[in-house]
């Protein structure tokens, strides 16, 4: 399958459950190659904004250009939204990772999958339905 179809099923899939899970959903195709900055994804619900960078990849590594993290982050700042990375890892599901959790490279953010396993928080936290992440 195609990259671009894989991370647009993908997308489509989180909006899906953003959609069941009370939030207002938004894809912003092609937000990659915009001349203006935004996330692939916005939720939005009475109370929460988010903004999603949204990556479907089965590698051990994820790297995101400098450029489009921080013009995601940017956009996420100005709307007042929280801002996650959406991984998405074929037949496993999705880590949701905050951007202090990547380390930045010469030309990229990055992430190791054991990190973002370790760091991941669950979605259930991030759409206000779990206060505390259970141990």
């Amino acid at each position: 399958m195609p990259a671009y179809r894989k991370g647009a099923n993908a997308e489509r899939e989180l909006i899906k459950i953003l959609w069941n899970n009370g939030f207002a959903t938004l894809r912003a195709a092609g937000s990659g190659v915009t001349p203006l900055p935004s996330p692939d994804l916005v939720a939005l619900s009475a109370k929460k904004k988010l903004g999603f960078e949204c990556k479907a990849w089965n590698s051990s590594y994820l790297n995101l250009s400098i450029e489009q993290f921080l013009t995601t982050k940017q956009w996420c700042s100005i709307a007042g939204a929280d801002f996650f990375v959406a991984w998405k890892i074929p037949n496993k599901g999705w880590l949701f990772i905050k951007p202090e959790n990547f380390s930045r490279r010469d030309k990229s953010f990055t992430i190791s999958l054991k990190k973002a396993h370790a760091v991941s928080v669950p979605l259930t936290v991030i759409l206000g339905k779990q206060a505390v992440i259970e141990k």
